[in-house]
């Protein structure tokens, strides 16, 4: 599974949402998870994010932030719980969506996936990681018209990064090639290695020499 680049950037500086502020010792341990999970140690950022919100079970960026660090010790169901939670909390967060959907990709419920990314592309201006996330779901499910709709957006966005659009255009191509399109599905693969994306050689050279 991917694991979107948006998945590990976490909310550093709590803000005053709906007014809420925070309990001091509840920060601490707030901020002592921010440095364990920079420093990769996710375990021990669950354990400090679940001390802050013990103190404060209203710590918005807290829940997230936790769901974050489980997503990361693959434990997708407390990731979900702990996004549900933020979303009670703050339920225009639409980047939280995008994270759930992501953890649900990871337990196989596609239909949830696509509905949580759905979500998230709603909100979003910036919507490629989504796009592509949910393009995968609909391929997995064989809904190969509804994948291309997701890819082509991506690869025709002016605002896409050079990775996100490298993975469009592999998953394009792929999509492409699985439907019969071999021709234009390698030309795909083709712009995708020139975006340097890794995953589009090995399939080039099976499908496409």
């Amino acid at each position: 599974m991917k694991k979107s680049l948006f998945l590990i950037i976490l909310t550093i500086v709590p803000s005053a949402i709906y007014g809420q502020s925070y309990d001091l010792k509840a920060m601490k341990f707030y901020y002592s998870g921010i440095g364990c999970y920079a420093s990769k140690n996710y375990f021990r950022a669950m354990v400090e994010f679940t001390k802050a919100i013990e103190i404060d079970s209203g710590f918005l960026q807290a829940w997230e932030n936790r769901g974050v660090s489980k997503f990361r010790l693959n434990d997708f169901h407390g990731a979900i719980s702990d996004y549900d939670k933020a979303l009670d909390i703050n339920p225009d967060d639409y980047n939280t969506f995008g994270r759930k959907a992501w953890a649900e990709f990871g337990l196989e419920d596609l239909e949830g996936a696509i509905e949580d990314f759905s979500k998230a592309i709603e909100g979003n201006i910036n919507d490629a990681d989504f796009r592509i996330g949910r393009g995968e779901a609909k391929y997995k499910l064989r809904d190969f018209e509804g994948a291309l709709s997701d890819f082509d957006r991506v690869v025709r966005f002016g605002y896409a990064s050079k990775e996100q659009r490298g993975r469009a255009f592999f998953w394009r191509g792929f999509t492409k090639i699985d439907i019969g399109q071999r021709t234009g599905g390698c030309l795909d693969l083709e712009r995708s290695k020139k975006l340097g994306y890794e995953k589009a050689f090995g399939i080039y050279d099976i499908y496409c020499r």
